[in-house]
């Protein structure tokens, strides 16, 4: 889990699946903020489980602290890591195809000047060539919250549901929250995200809108 406090990104990780933790609970309890993302990771690829390679990652961008959690899969290996700048590349904690995605992420957002939407509609059609499942992302920065729904319905694999990649949103007096496929089936007056979208929520204004990324 990633959660703002004042204007500082909290960073709280664990390798213990989330229901034999003691942190996540108590996190989940006693944690108030504004603003959080929280990713339980099913670890699908012959990959150590390890903090480094335990979502959500933080890296400094052009504006700040950015925490960012990855449900997908990208292919690693030259076209992935050439999308990285040298520096990032170097700084690399762990082994994951996703801290390689952050970091190409963090790349195309220092060349779009901090401007989210763009660095992502740069980015989908940097990684078209790439062999991925999806690139579906939850971003926190201390002013806003992003959702990004990006994958490739016919490279999914066969033993997922349909709608695994699918995410969902909702705003009710004013707080906003958005999820995957099955963590809140009984959602009622909710609103799907398409694939090749993004969600942008202010956290200052509050305001909610959503962009075409691919």
């Amino acid at each position: 889990m990633a959660y703002k406090k004042v204007d500082v990104i909290e960073l709280v990780r664990d390798v213990s699946a989330a229901i034999d933790s003691d942190l996540y609970l108590r996190t989940a309890q006693d944690v108030q903020t504004t603003d959080a993302i929280t990713h339980l990771r099913w670890a699908t690829e012959e990959l150590s489980v390890c903090i480094p390679n335990t979502h959500p990652f933080i890296k400094q961008g052009p504006s700040g602290p950015i925490a960012f959690c990855h449900n997908g899969g990208v292919a690693r290996g030259d076209e992935l890591t050439a999308l990285i700048d040298e520096d990032l590349l170097a700084e690399l904690e762990g082994d994951t195809d996703s801290e390689q995605y952050f970091a190409a992420f963090i790349t195309a957002l220092r060349r779009c000047n901090g401007d989210i939407v763009a660095a992502y509609q740069n980015l989908v059609k940097d990684l078209a060539p790439i062999r991925y499942t999806s690139v579906n992302a939850l971003i926190l920065t201390p002013n806003e919250v992003v959702v990004v729904c990006q994958h490739k319905p016919e490279n999914r694999s066969p033993g997922l549901e349909a709608d695994y990649y699918d995410l969902s949103w909702q705003s009710i007096a004013g707080m906003t929250s958005a999820w995957s496929s099955g963590v809140r089936p009984n959602v009622k007056n909710f609103n799907e995200l398409a694939n090749g979208t993004l969600l942008h929520i202010d956290s200052v204004t509050g305001e909610v809108a959503t962009h075409e990324i691919g």
